[in-house]
């Protein structure tokens, strides 16, 4: 199979080598998804668009964090649950919720459980789901606006999955610690960013 390498702005090709520039410029470094996606330039832009929808949703940062993971766990993409959970450390979130959403454990917030399930269940299900489970996503609070908002999270996170799983993309060094598998979900994060200043945003 040919090798897919991991681009930087300076090997990339014109224009993907402009579009890695701006994820640096944005975090601080480039992710291998993005530095193995740099391959295609349409899928790059694709991929770098529907992260910039994501973004502007009616979620807050840890409510995106925990979309995207919960849909990774269900995909078992390795890549990507180590990212998010590096992302969502950065983002504040508490350690229990992280580690609840790596295990397919029950989140303590009611409404961050709500999200997580409701998450997980269209993954799994194509979105053809009961009706107990929009309910239940909407009585947490959330609005119907909101539930297509989720299925724009599974759509960002199938396209870096589906990714990551073809490819086998190897761990950035930023989120090494937060290695993941299915069968060892855990990882203890507290204090793991001591000195480091990678900027999310």
């Amino acid at each position: 199979m040919k090798p897919y390498p991991l681009y930087t702005a300076e090997t990339a090709k014109f224009p993907a080598d402009k579009l890695l520039l701006s994820v640096e410029n944005m975090l601080g470094f480039v992710p291998n998804v993005f530095a193995t996606l740099a391959e295609s330039e349409p899928a790059l832009r694709a991929f770098m668009q529907l992260n910039t929808q994501m973004s502007e949703t009616h979620f807050t940062p840890t409510e995106r964090e925990v979309i995207q993971a919960a849909v990774s766990v269900e995909n078992e993409c390795s890549y990507c649950v180590a990212g998010h959970s590096a992302f969502a450390e950065m983002q504040g979130v508490d350690t229990n919720t992280i580690n609840a959403v790596r295990d397919r454990d029950r989140i303590n917030d009611v409404r961050l459980e709500a999200l997580q399930t409701f998450s997980s269940v269209l993954s799994n299900s194509k979105g053809v789901i009961n009706k107990d489970h929009l309910q239940d996503f909407l009585s947490a609070g959330y609005t119907a606006e909101q539930a297509l908002e989720v299925i724009l999270g599974v759509c960002v996170k199938t396209f870096s999955n589906l990714t990551n799983n073809l490819i086998q993309i190897p761990l950035d060094e930023e989120f090494v610690e937060y290695r993941w598998n299915p069968k060892q979900s855990s990882v203890d994060i507290s204090n793991k960013h001591k000195g480091k200043h990678v900027r999310t945003g």
